[in-house]
């Protein structure tokens, strides 16, 4: 039966004159110049120019082979409209879909009922799927996923946009990252998550994901929560920003701005700037070992941390322990400009310091003041306890955030007074703290004011 540009092949053919259909049910195969079509069953309308196939139905051409239960084909447009169970193949792209329109000349796909995307080692899943082949953009309605096998993770979303030529993504709308490259799986939700390629198709591409806003994640042996991030694929530096605080066993790491080094999927440095404070718990006591100072530095062997500088305006609590009787010797409250301490199996081995000023209290005899830290804070509250917990976002408590720092930037000349002038006043000064300024710290509540020292007390102190 020949119509114009298409023929149909088959061995039973009735045609209805007075409808204007043509239709098999033993088997038939239609060619036009740029598909070839075979079923068991077929209708063809001369008039709409549609076509309406059944059982075992292949559509193939030079771009893709598509095979499904029932197709309807608009031989005008070349789209083809797929429903139940059908798989498109176009090189390594597969597509399986239930419910799916293929436009052959525009090369694009529209997918719906719970459909899986398939290029090469990249995945994507979703109620609603959208794919412009020419353009190389993907875009995902309803509970997507975004698998990438060979990075080994995962992108889950309820919004997703993808530009294949720029190496752009963009996902929103209860966005998680799911990495399970390591040995345990992070979970990691933000506001937004978007991916930027740099240099693709080259030697040198590498790429920047940043999560923004709310971001908590979760690793059973890591926790963190931040406003924002940024990693880089280039020196491979996780950077958060805006109130970061990271979480390890019973140790709390915050600062303005933290800085994670990776060297082979595994953590080398850490660096936390501006408000840094390290606190461990010791015990169900409150009894807390901590650290502030401007800036920290933390350096890692296979992943655990062998050594951690604090460099400015230091300020210590710690508790010695009897390693026979595991009792607390007391309080050694330091004060000094630069610290290093020494770690093995996470157990602190020595310290080093210079020019430190301190002193050791007996547990009987410590002062209310000298048990926490101007800028103590535990944020015990906040913390990520599991997978889900990181869609509840929790907010700092009153009074507990990070004070905002300001800084002047430098004169570019001297302010000199000219002759027969008067004197030029000083600039008037923020009340906030400047990022020089040892005194900064977090809004807590101080413990209450030291009660003066009675003479016994005086005499069991040792000056260090």
């Amino acid at each position: 039966m020949k119509h114009r540009g298409t023929v149909l092949y088959t061995d039973s053919l009735d045609y209805d004159r007075l409808y204007n259909l043509g239709y098999f049910f033993e088997g038939g195969k239609m060619v036009d110049k740029e598909n070839v079509l075979t079923s068991d069953w077929g209708e063809y309308d001369t008039e709409l120019k549609e076509a309406k196939f059944n059982y075992n139905v292949n559509l193939k051409n030079k771009k893709f082979l598509l095979v499904t239960d029932t197709l309807y084909y608009d031989v005008v447009t070349k789209e083809a409209h797929v429903v139940g169970p059908s798989t498109i193949t176009s090189g390594k792209s597969v597509v399986n879909t239930n419910e799916g329109y293929f436009d052959s000349r525009s090369d694009r796909t529209r997918l719906f009922g719970r459909s899986k995307l398939v290029d090469g080692d990249k995945e994507m899943i979703g109620d609603s799927l959208f794919r412009d082949e020419k353009k190389g953009t993907a875009e995902g309605f309803g509970n997507v996923i975004y698998n990438d096998k060979s990075n080994k993770n995962e992108l889950h979303c309820d919004y997703f946009w993808y530009d294949e030529q720029k190496g752009y993504a963009h996902a929103t709308k209860n966005a998680v990252l799911v990495d399970y490259s390591q040995k345990d799986t992070l979970w990691m939700h933000g506001d937004t998550l978007k991916m930027f390629s740099y240099n693709l198709n080259t030697d040198s591409v590498w790429r920047e994901m940043h999560c923004f806003h709310k971001v908590r994640a979760y690793r059973k042996d890591v926790q963190a929560v931040c406003d924002s991030l940024v990693y880089n694929t280039k020196d491979s530096v996780l950077t958060m920003y805006k109130d970061p605080i990271t979480w390890n066993a019973n140790r709390q790491l915050l600062g303005e701005k933290i800085q994670v080094f990776m060297k082979d999927s595994t953590i080398d440095q850490a660096h936390v700037l501006g408000q840094a404070s390290s606190i461990e718990k010791v015990d169900n006591d409150n009894h807390y070992n901590q650290v502030s100072s401007k800036y920290m530095l933390a350096f890692f062997v296979k992943g655990e941390i062998s050594r951690s500088d604090a460099v400015g305006s230091v300020q210590t609590v710690y508790y010695p322990i009897d390693e026979k009787d595991s009792t607390f010797h007391g309080l050694n409250y330091l004060e000094t400009d630069t610290m290093k301490m020494y770690m093995q199996q996470r157990k602190l081995q020595k310290i080093w310091t210079n020019k430190a000023t301190g002193t050791t209290y007996p547990m009987t005899q410590i002062p209310p003041s000298k048990l926490y830290l101007p800028n103590f804070a535990w944020f015990d509250y906040i913390r990520p306890l599991d997978k889900n917990d990181i869609f509840e976002w929790r907010e700092k408590e009153s009074g507990t955030e990070l004070r905002e720092t300001r800084r002047r930037p430098p004169l570019q000349k001297l302010e000199v007074d000219e002759p027969g002038a008067p004197p030029v006043s000083p600039p008037v000064e923020s009340s906030l703290p400047t990022a020089d300024d040892s005194s900064v710290s977090s809004e807590t509540p101080l413990p209450p004011t030291e009660e003066p020292a009675s003479s016994d007390e005086k005499s069991t102190s040792s000056q260090q």
